[in-house]
């Protein structure tokens, strides 16, 4: 891929998930600042918000078009592969299926609008069947590729088998012309499971960035969620496990020993936690926010240096309580072997 910031901006939150939406204005602004301060790669999915994130989206890099921005300097992620229904809560699945990524890309692209008119990296969100269609995947995207639909090609929560079968496919069928550009893994100081299972490795060893979401585990590193009262009506987090109190209570004493070696660099523990996964190589982190004090404050993370002391004693603090999911989701995403660690 061209040249990409050191962290991108993870725009599902902004349309849903972490209570009430934002209103397009502030969505918007958001994004703008956050491509002036330096920020190029901005990450969205067709279902969030049931494709009014990718609209709001589109809507940010229009008005950014509008006032002399290039195209060419913005990196867009988008997903398909993940089936919702906003009339039908009980339509919930993964397809990967040839059909389904080449409806997918086009509707995106139409949510996104004539001013975008490309995706620069396009995921599967989700690895349908232990990777049982991901041969038909594969040659989908050969032909977005093909036709500049997109540039790009990842994918999301895939296993190391997954990623090397994938990759070797998109090889085989552009004729060595591209590989596999990116993997996108939940990743944070809570989340460490891609340094033992392979998938960091896998990626070092193929070339492929590795995309880290969630890199302040839902704000769970922040320190600013002293309860679950802290958090909103509508917030997925009051069902997720690491949120709920015996954990929260463990997960917090995690928060605190980050803590020290923050006040310690006269930074918060949030730049911490986001200044570690900046210096680990070959990934680029996509925190997401809706306030723009947050978002300048993970910005100015990329100044915060760590001293191979201080990355040593975070990367042997304990490992954070509770799964990143709750028990049904890990399942419905193929994440057992989290469910059986």
């Amino acid at each position: 891929m061209k040249h990409i910031s050191k962290q991108g901006l993870g725009c599902m939150s902004i349309s849903e998930f972490y209570g009430a939406p934002l209103p397009d204005d502030e969505a918007i602004t958001l994004i703008s600042t956050a491509y002036k301060n330096g920020i190029n790669f901005f990450d969205t999915a067709d279902v969030y918000g049931f494709g009014r994130n990718e609209i709001v989206v589109g809507k940010a890099i229009t008005a950014l078009a509008a006032e002399g921005v290039e195209r060419s300097n913005i990196i867009l992620a988008s997903k398909c592969g993940i089936r919702r229904d906003e009339n039908n809560p009980m339509v919930r699945g993964v397809d990967n299926s040839y059909d389904y990524v080449k409806e997918c890309c086009d509707k995106s692209l139409a949510r996104l609008g004539e001013s975008v008119g490309y995706i620069d990296l396009y995921y599967i969100h989700r690895v349908a069947a232990d990777g049982a269609q991901l041969e038909e995947t594969m040659r989908a995207m050969a032909e977005l590729l093909e036709a500049g639909k997109i540039k790009a090609v990842g994918l999301s929560e895939a296993n190391p088998e997954m990623i090397k079968k994938a990759n070797s496919a998109l090889v085989t069928l552009t004729s060595g012309k591209h590989k596999l550009a990116a993997v996108q893994t939940e990743y944070s100081l809570m989340t460490r499971a891609i340094e033992t299972n392979g998938v960091l490795n896998t990626c070092r060893e193929l070339g492929i960035t590795f995309v880290a979401y969630s890199p302040l585990s839902r704000a769970l590193l922040t320190d600013e969620i002293t309860t679950q009262k802290s958090l909103s009506d509508g917030d997925f987090r009051t069902t997720l496990p690491r949120f709920q109190d015996e954990a929260l209570e463990h997960n917090k004493s995690i928060v605190r020993q980050i803590q020290v070696i923050a006040e310690h660099k006269n930074c918060t523990t949030a730049q911490v936690a986001l200044a570690w996964v900046l210096q680990k190589p070959g990934v680029i982190p996509i925190p997401g926010t809706t306030k723009i004090k947050h978002l300048l404050a993970n910005i100015q993370a990329e100044q915060v240096h760590l001293s191979e002391t201080e990355m040593r004693a975070l990367d042997e603090l304990g490992t954070a309580k509770g799964y990143r999911y709750t028990e049904a989701a890990m399942k419905a995403y193929g994440f057992v072997d989290e469910l059986n660690s």
